[in-house]
């Protein structure tokens, strides 16, 4: 935790007050930039992190700083974390992609098999499903968590397509096992199962991760 010998004075300047808990919480190492704002009676705090811890982590411990300073009032339902990946990791070696994509019929539906690179490395995932598409999308998911290893394993959601601009465009939401969602979308431009991939793979691979206590 943090040490910053300071104390909040009650009333006074609201406005100053809430300049003192950003200066608080900038301290935090991994937080980039740190607004606080009041708004109908409610504080809420929003801060940019560069996303080297977990945004869970960065709101617990914001929300203990501010206490420690005399905000008794704030929660995690009051922090909302934007994480940005740093450039060189989405667009080098931490970037998931479609290595090979294999289905089959079978008595229990259909079974599917993603394998995914990353550099060098490659992850393989299965998995069956009543559909096509759903069995696709498990087996990615698979995939990306023997990437993820031993990291939270993310769980497959849900999936459908709607169309946008007169587009097809297929969507996939993935939970970790903390029920915060993830979506991704991919246009439907040659088959489903190749969309399925690339829409669970805009989930995983996304460079801005917002994360709020409100689980919106």
């Amino acid at each position: 935790m943090v040490s910053y010998s300071y104390s909040v004075a009650q009333g006074g300047d609201m406005a100053a007050h809430l300049r003192v808990y950003e200066d608080v919480i900038l301290r935090i190492p991994y937080v980039k930039s740190a607004s606080v704002l009041e708004e109908a009676g409610v504080t809420r705090i929003q801060v940019l992190s560069d996303g080297r811890r977990p945004p869970r982590q960065i709101v617990r411990e914001i929300v203990a700083l501010v206490r420690s300073y005399g905000f008794r009032d704030i929660s995690n339902d009051d922090v909302t974390v934007l994480e940005i990946q740093p450039d060189d990791e989405v667009q080098g070696r931490s970037r998931l992609q479609i290595a090979g994509l294999s289905v089959a019929q079978s008595t229990v539906g259909v079974e599917a098999s993603c394998r995914l690179s990353r550099g060098r490395a490659t992850f393989e995932g299965k998995g069956q499903g009543s559909t096509l598409a759903i069995a696709v999308a498990m087996a990615t998911v698979e995939a990306v968590n023997q990437a993820l290893a031993p990291l939270e394993q993310l769980i497959f959601h849900g999936l459908e397509t709607t169309r946008v601009g007169g587009i097809e465009v297929m969507v996939v939401t993935i939970a970790d096992p903390d029920t915060e969602f993830l979506a991704g979308c991919s246009v439907v431009r040659d088959t489903i199962e190749d969309a399925v991939v690339r829409a669970t793979l805009d989930a995983v691979n996304r460079r801005v991760r917002v994360y709020s206590g409100q689980k919106v």
